[in-house]
């Protein structure tokens, strides 16, 4: 029986291996976007809703003020803050002298109404979203508009990655944040989008109202990217959305302090692949746990059989060696380098975080900037 079972879970991890090599060799495909002129201020505003962000906003502010075009719109929307995050933004428009830029009061609870604001009080074609706790590059509107030169494009995906930071926990993080940006991108190569993040996202107006934008999924606190990329996808197919990997358009944002403020962001998102009720969804979440399973048992059945112990240190070897490389390869590309440390450390985190992670995940209960699903 042990035999039977090694057998298996061996068999599953040589099988996540070679579809890490896949999607390796994907990557390398993904097109590349064309940009627009240096000097062309696009047709675009910028929402950033935000909650109880005082300190990010410290940082935040300095960042947009000398990476975004000067005449560009920008649109705060205080999603009810407890802090003094909307008093501290004002103050910052009035003493820097940004005409275009202004913070409004959300009219509804939640991103979703929150984003919904921000639409409202724009004009622009086209809407680009980030969040609160974000650093952006000089580039970054200039990358994330650039598709929209093709008519059919209705969304842009750009990759998100977590801020340099010590500790194991932070650099974890950063690792891990690269597998996500390896999948999202290549899950739209394949015409299947997956992912997007709304700290990171662009969408023409007039295809966010052809959708009813976030209609029919407002009683969740989050979602409000996933589920509209996947409307859009439904109504225009999946040539209208793309995934821009350039390294101009990252958004860098905050590592998690620490594994409860992960796991509850990632039943946070796990709640938008229930919602989602498809099946590429529920097939890739299962392929995690079941794999995260294999990982942590593998150690298990060395244990007990020690005939399985080359296998083990065979296999912890390989996997070390392919994230190194595949993984390694995304966040170069994004000019982020990593220790051999922060592989190995990554790569048993990961599945011990994911089957922790896991019941909670299911139950679909979060709490989210004060408020609980």
């Amino acid at each position: 029986m042990v035999s039977l079972f090694g057998t298996l879970c061996f068999s599953i991890m040589a099988v996540y291996l070679l579809g890490l090599l896949f999607l390796a060799r994907c990557w390398k495909k993904l097109p590349e976007l064309r940009t627009s002129p240096t000097n062309v201020i696009p047709d675009c505003t910028v929402l950033i809703p935000f909650r109880n962000e005082e300190g990010n906003l410290e940082i935040l502010l300095p960042n947009l003020q000398r990476h975004l075009p000067n005449q560009l719109p920008v649109i705060f929307i205080d999603d009810h803050s407890e802090d003094r995050g909307g008093l501290l933004l004002k103050t910052f428009i009035k003493k820097e002298g940004l005409p275009h830029w202004r913070c409004v009061k959300s009219d509804g609870i939640g991103k979703k109404a929150a984003l919904q604001t921000g639409i409202n009080c724009s004009s622009t074609g086209l809407i680009l979203t980030t969040d609160a706790d974000v650093q952006i590059k000089s580039g970054w509107v200039r990358e994330m508009t650039a598709a929209f030169a093709m008519p059919e494009v209705q969304l842009v995906a750009g990759p998100v990655l977590s801020s340099s930071a010590s500790g194991i926990f932070a650099r974890f993080q950063r690792v891990e944040w690269a597998s996500i940006g390896l999948l999202t991108g290549v899950s739209y190569y394949l015409g299947n989008p997956l992912m997007c993040s709304g700290a990171n996202l662009a969408f023409r107006r007039s295809g966010f109202q052809a959708v009813s934008g976030y209609r029919g999924n407002e009683h969740l606190l989050t979602g409000d990217d996933e589920f509209l990329m996947k409307k859009i996808v439904r109504q225009y197919g999946p040539e209208a959305v793309k995934y821009n990997a350039s390294p101009d358009c990252l958004v860098r944002t905050n590592p998690l302090p620490d594994g409860w403020a992960w796991m509850e962001q990632r039943s946070r998102w796990a709640s938008k692949w229930n919602a989602h009720k498809e099946v590429g969804h529920a097939m890739a979440a299962a392929a995690l746990v079941l794999l995260s399973l294999c990982q942590v048992f593998s150690m298990l059945i060395a244990f007990i059989s020690f005939s399985f112990i080359g296998w083990t240190v065979l296999f912890g070897v390989l996997k070390f060696l392919t994230e190194w490389a595949v993984l390694g390869r995304v966040l170069r590309q994004f000019g982020v380098s990593g220790s051999n440390g922060d592989y190995f450390l990554a790569g048993w985190i990961f599945p011990l975080m994911v089957l922790i992670t896991f019941p909670r995940a299911i139950s679909g209960k979060y709490t989210w900037k004060g408020r609980k699903n």
